[in-house]
């Protein structure tokens, strides 16, 4: 053999570097798991709104803007009252204004002012990261502000749906000046509400253990508050749950209602899905709502 000679590697080196890849690979779809998670619920979604307002339903709009607390640019709609009583409408998470707009037309033919916003991040609102929900919270007493701006003697109540059902028990928690909630499918907010079972399925429980941990720390926070503190703190105001199905979210929230302590009802659409309600029974879904406002709003 000559000095500059290299060795060729045994069946001992290549034995290692299968076993070596074989173990990442499963690592590197775990890893590829969680960076999708991740990247879809914080990504922005951000977007010119057109194509329909509320001139479809008949309403005088304006378009408006308030500020966040910590300096971001919010951008909706506001219809003025004919009743005295405003209604800020919170939309699920992948969506913006528009995906409220038959509530919206519901509450505005009986007299209810509409106030219908871009969440942060979303639609044509500033910001550069969604986070379930967690920093729109406090934007809600931003946008009761506004109202009393325009309103000051207005009755103030709040719906949305999923994570705008959540944001809006949070955010009336927060806000002593919004008299009653209307809140379809809440979703959990805290990790406590949120913990999933390892035994159960240990792959899923780790991704979405270390998914919703990093959106946690890219946010810089994590829910003000549960689902479940903020039912605790709405009450006694009044709180009309409502859900679709038969199954685990109709069974959630019949739980979420039994914690409730001050007026409440819960609204099932057993025959509907999630968040599908004001498009599959838009006549009952919208009396579910103008009744309950009108009943605690008077």
């Amino acid at each position: 053999m000559t000095p500059n000679a290299t060795k060729r590697p045994g069946p001992i080196y290549y034995l290692r570097l299968l076993l070596f890849l074989v173990l990442l690979t499963p690592i590197g779809v775990w890893l590829f798991s969680v960076a999708g998670l991740v990247t879809a619920v914080t990504i922005p979604l951000q977007h010119p709104i057109c194509c329909d307002s509320p001139t479809r339903f008949g309403a005088a709009f304006e378009k408006i803007s308030f500020r966040t607390a910590d300096g971001l640019t919010l951008r909706g709609w506001y219809i003025p009252p004919r009743n005295g009583a405003v209604i800020l409408l919170i939309h699920p998470y992948y969506g913006d204004r528009m995906a409220v707009m038959r509530p919206a037309e519901a509450l505005y033919r009986n007299g209810y002012g509409i106030l219908m916003y871009d969440q942060r991040a979303s639609g044509e609102s500033e910001g550069n990261l969604r986070s379930l929900g967690w920093l729109d919270i406090p934007d809600v007493q931003e946008a009761t502000r506004f109202v009393i701006s325009r309103q000051p003697d207005a009755r103030i109540g709040i719906a949305g749906c999923s994570s705008g059902g959540a944001i809006a028990l949070g955010g009336a928690a927060l806000t002593p000046q919004i008299g009653a909630v209307a809140a379809d499918a809440p979703s959990p907010l805290s990790w406590e509400e949120n913990k999933p079972d390892f035994r159960a399925d240990p792959f899923y429980a780790l991704t979405f253990t270390a998914y919703f941990h990093i959106v946690a720390w890219k946010a810089n926070t994590y829910a003000p508050i549960s689902t479940l503190e903020a039912i605790r703190a709405v009450s006694p105001r009044p709180i009309l749950f409502l859900s679709t199905g038969r199954g685990a979210e109709r069974d959630r929230i019949q739980g979420y209602y039994e914690t409730a302590s001050g007026p409440k009802l819960h609204f099932n659409l057993p025959d509907s899905g999630h968040c599908a309600g004001p498009y599959t029974h838009p006549v009952e879904y919208g009396q579910a709502l103008v009744d309950f406002f009108n009943t605690y709003l008077k």
